[in-house]
């Protein structure tokens, strides 16, 4: 057997192993708010009801349930979910909240990383078992804790007098000595 950390015990490929319960927790029904931690790339092969299409896995952080517990969330990239991933945007604070159907939406899962909103955590049940999911994103007009607005690029600040006055300075000796920028 390999070696052990904080993450579990690795095996290696012919080891015999003990089989342990799962330790998963159901987050109970309610209205959360959330952070989202990973964006990852996958690809659905289709189904009998849905054609073959990429797949964006979101994993997200409840912040006020006292735990910090994670949820994933699949968003198939095919025409007949775009209602889904628009409104994940909308509550995010990637897309305009008056957006409508006719405005195209330019889907920006790296810009989603560390966004937060709200969302409502229901129940699902799926052959025997309980499952956690998200029944609804909520609009960030839709709750008190607004996602944080679009990025908006900062404003240039004017340097102090003194550091502009060096600055001033070396570019006036650069320009007396006609350096040429980039130049050794």
């Amino acid at each position: 057997m390999a070696e052990t950390n904080d993450m579990g015990v690795a095996f290696d490929w012919d080891d015999e192993i003990e089989v342990t319960e799962n330790e998963f927790e159901l987050v109970p029904d309610g209205d959360y708010e959330f952070e989202v931690l990973s964006v990852e790339r996958a690809y659905f092969n289709g189904s009998a009801k849905m054609a073959a299409c990429p797949v964006a896995k979101v994993q997200v952080r409840l912040l006020d349930d006292g735990r910090g517990a994670h949820l994933f969330e699949r968003f198939m990239l095919i025409s007949k979910m775009s209602w889904k991933i628009s409104d994940f945007f909308k509550c995010i604070g990637l897309r305009r909240v008056d957006a409508g159907k006719d405005e195209k939406l330019k889907m920006d899962w790296t810009g989603a990383i560390g966004r937060r909103g709200r969302l409502t955590v229901g129940l699902r049940e799926y052959n025997g078992k309980t499952y956690n999911e998200v029944t609804k994103w909520h609009k960030p007009d839709q709750t008190a804790a607004a996602a944080p607005a679009a990025y908006q690029a900062p404003q240039s600040v004017p340097a102090p007098a003194p550091v502009q006055q060096m600055v001033n300075q070396a570019v006036a000796g650069a320009q007396a000595q006609q350096m040429t920028p980039g130049a050794f």
